[in-house]
């Protein structure tokens, strides 16, 4: 599976290099994207064909991630919220998208790109908080 991930922080925030070799590891093709040094027109670019999107935090970079949330959207792709952030807050990271990484994102994002891979449900992955309708919230 293509995934993006998306850095809301500097080009020194390793922690989206240390994920994206975690995924390639495991077979999946990633891309890590810093949205510092993209306009909206090459973001969209770049994101559109990928079948996860996964977007990093913290509660200083909280408020640029809620901009891409919304430039994204219209994509029509899985869109997670990962970091520091959606761990501390995830009540308010779940207003942002459908997918929140809670805990253990190298585990929960490995499963849950697996899992969109191979089309099965992703209601039971531990870690994972998700919009299952917009009356039904799963926290895992």
């Amino acid at each position: 599976m293509k995934i993006t991930l998306i850095s809301t922080g500097s080009k020194n925030d390793k922690g989206p290099q240390i994920m994206a070799n975690f995924l390639e590891a495991k077979d999946h093709s990633v891309q890590v994207l810093f949205s510092n040094f993209l306009d909206e027109k090459d973001l969209l670019k770049k994101t559109k064909k990928s079948g996860l999107v996964v977007i990093s935090a913290n509660k200083e970079t909280c408020s640029k991630a809620s901009k891409l949330f919304t430039l994204l959207k219209p994509l029509d792709i899985p869109l997670a919220y990962a970091g520091v952030y959606p761990h501390d807050s995830p009540d308010e990271c779940i207003k942002e998208t459908d997918l929140v990484v809670v805990k253990n994102p190298k585990e929960t994002l490995l499963e849950l790109a697996n899992r969109l891979e191979n089309f099965q449900k992703i209601n039971d992955i531990p870690n994972l908080w998700f919009k299952a309708t917009e009356e039904e919230l799963i926290k895992n």
